[in-house]
């Protein structure tokens, strides 16, 4: 690294974790603005880096390279790159505070309790993935309430079962969330052309949806919770004043 905070496009790729071939190809798309010339020399800054990270981070999402350019180049249109960074980053910043964690695969077996049926169910609802020897836990903070189950005394096929439709109702929460916003907030914007007025209070609404989308789903489940809680103990009571009646003798008459 230069003394001046520059890198070489070796040292962007190894910061940012992908390849000096990715590098080229992002750069080649339009997805990273050329490097300042120092002779033969190319060599990228602060903000190379950081829309390099963003790029990822969208790929990973599941955006493709063509859309990531095309939004690029709009909002690059409307407004200066610190501008456009800055919107990006609110976007494409992770809900997630721990990043996938790493297990062996005879640790993951373990920690279900040796359970190979478990096991074969989480990769194969995507729980978890396998990565050669190892499997990779997606969610962490999920996962860990997984095990606190199992030290409860909760089978592991059960557990698993029950985790895997949690993930996949909150996906389809998640869904309405997302689509909820995208469609009065952010298609409004793209509609209007993107105006540098409203990209602030955008971003604003759009980092405040997180804790409100969370805030919302806690609070819905709270109230489900209660309803079948209730539901579950009238059930209880009703079986046994039932067995209660069985086992009375008739009365003399």
């Amino acid at each position: 690294m230069s003394d001046d905070g520059f890198l070489t496009i070796d040292e962007l790729a190894r910061a940012a974790g992908t390849t000096v071939r990715n590098v080229r190809v992002y750069q080649d798309r339009g997805l990273l603005p050329p490097p300042q010339r120092r002779g033969r020399l190319g060599l990228y800054g602060p903000d190379h880096l950081r829309r390099l990270k963003l790029v990822l981070r969208m790929l990973g999402r599941g955006y493709p390279l063509a859309a990531i350019r095309e939004l690029v180049e709009a909002w690059e249109e409307q407004r200066d790159i610190g501008s456009v960074l800055g919107l990006e980053e609110v976007i494409t910043a992770p809900y997630q505070t721990e990043g996938p964690r790493r297990l062996p695969a005879a640790r993951f077996r373990a920690l279900l309790g040796g359970d190979e049926v478990a096991t074969a169910r989480a990769v194969e609802t995507g729980l978890v993935q396998l990565d050669g020897d190892d499997v990779v836990v997606r969610n962490p903070r999920f996962f860990d309430v997984g095990l606190d189950l199992l030290a409860e005394g909760f089978p592991a096929r059960a557990m698993v079962d029950v985790a895997a439709g949690i993930a996949a109702a909150m996906d389809e929460v998640a869904r309405m969330c997302v689509s909820f916003v995208d469609e009065h907030l952010w298609r409004p914007f793209l509609d209007a052309g993107m105006p540098a007025a409203d990209a602030e209070r955008v971003a604003g609404v759009i980092q405040r949806m997180r804790p409100r989308a969370q805030a919302a789903a806690d609070a819905a489940l709270a109230e489900a919770m209660e309803k079948h809680s209730d539901a579950v103990f009238t059930q209880t009571a009703e079986r046994l004043a039932s067995k209660s009646r069985r086992g009375r003798k008739p009365s003399a008459l």
